[in-house]
């Protein structure tokens, strides 16, 4: 299942019995990305429960459940829904989310772990009333694990082909052609065929740069399809050789099927972070604000952030030293400076972006 439906506009299951047998008294109640936090850490919970109080996780199978559920708490505050303490959201919902006052921010004084969280994610974090980036902005949302865009290839078609992926302008190459797969998001492809070129992801009025239409173009004539959910069925059974997707959906797919393989593109790549945030209430209790920021501080905790490393298909924020997980590709320092979190955009540059896009 596809973790993020986002980009081109923008059934749960109680895990409480791990930390109570009560079924009805929870001191926070949170709705999560289904596995982006694992099993032990929620476990651990148990012993914590003097601190925390008794939390009810129900998990989501994406952020875009989440985010209409934010929404439909809103829509029916004055009928006496309650909404849930704090929810997983993606990065790239933040704006949207600070903008339609679906959330309010967080207390920093009182997370104590934040100055291990490293600058480039704390700066994401940071925004004005509209949701725009900020330095001096308010802080709307905590990181607990990220990822980011790979390319994933059929090993047995490529051995036939004499080369291996190595970066984006592979996609290009005439022995693929009709044989890829790309995720139907237009900061994505066009991010790409930005990031190709040396530019970022989030580079403005790209209309002012002649060459994207032509890569847009070529790149086309090489895609057999755009999905962002069923991507990769068809790499695994070899109708597609090429698939460019995120690392949470690839990841699993590597990890069960030997004839494929995965790579972090050379020339840097897209990031995304999971967030926590607090969605908006017309009233707040001081203790449960201060159970909140608890719960974040435990997730940004050495121990939480390994078991976020070893458990999922992501990685935890906190730099941490020692053995990773093996099955996650350890992104360079290098190829790290040289990605990008996918940033907003002006109403007139990302329209630039969709048009381009809807043309091709």
């Amino acid at each position: 299942m596809n973790r993020r439906s986002f980009l081109w506009s923008i059934g749960s299951i109680s895990l409480a019995s791990l930390l109570s047998g009560c079924e009805s008294q929870y001191d926070l109640q949170v709705s999560l990305l289904q596995n982006s936090i694992p099993i032990q850490l929620i476990a651990s919970l148990q012993k914590e429960s003097k601190r925390l109080g008794i939390v009810n996780f129900q998990p989501q199978l994406t952020i875009d459940d989440i985010y209409k559920l934010l929404i439909t708490w809103q829509e029916k505050k004055e009928n006496n829904s309650s909404p849930h303490d704090l929810v997983t959201l993606g990065d790239f919902w933040l704006k949207d989310a600070i903008a339609k006052k679906l959330i309010e921010p967080l207390e920093l004084s009182n997370l104590s772990h934040w100055d291990s969280i490293p600058p480039r994610f704390q700066n994401l974090m940071k925004r004005d009333r509209e949701g725009k980036l900020n330095p001096n902005g308010q802080l709307w949302g905590a990181p607990y694990r990220w990822g980011y865009t790979m390319i994933a290839y059929r090993k047995d078609k490529f051995e036939a082909l004499g080369w291996q992926p190595q970066d984006w302008d592979d996609l290009w190459r005439s022995q693929i052609q009709h044989r890829i797969s790309l995720l139907n998001q237009p900061r994505e492809i066009i991010g790409l065929i930005l990031k190709k070129l040396g530019h970022s992801y989030n580079t403005p009025n790209i209309n002012a740069i002649p060459e994207i239409r032509s890569q847009l173009a070529s790149l086309h004539q090489q895609v057999k399809f755009y999905d962002s959910i069923n991507y990769l069925q068809p790499l695994i059974l070899g109708d597609t050789w090429l698939a460019v997707g995120w690392s949470t959906d690839i990841l699993p797919i590597v990890e069960t099927h030997r004839d494929i393989e995965a790579i972090i593109p050379r020339s840097g790549t897209s990031l995304w972070t999971d967030i926590w945030v607090k969605p908006k209430r017309e009233k707040n209790e001081q203790d449960k604000l201060k159970k909140i920021l608890d719960l974040i501080n435990f997730c940004w905790e050495t121990k939480s952030a390994k078991q976020i490393n070893l458990f999922t298909n992501g990685i935890s924020p906190l730099e941490l030293k020692g053995k990773s997980n093996p099955k996650i590709p350890k992104m360079s320092p290098e190829i790290l400076a040289k990605s990008d979190f996918i940033e907003p955009l002006s109403t007139e540059d990302l329209q630039q972006y969709n048009n381009l896009l809807l043309q091709i």
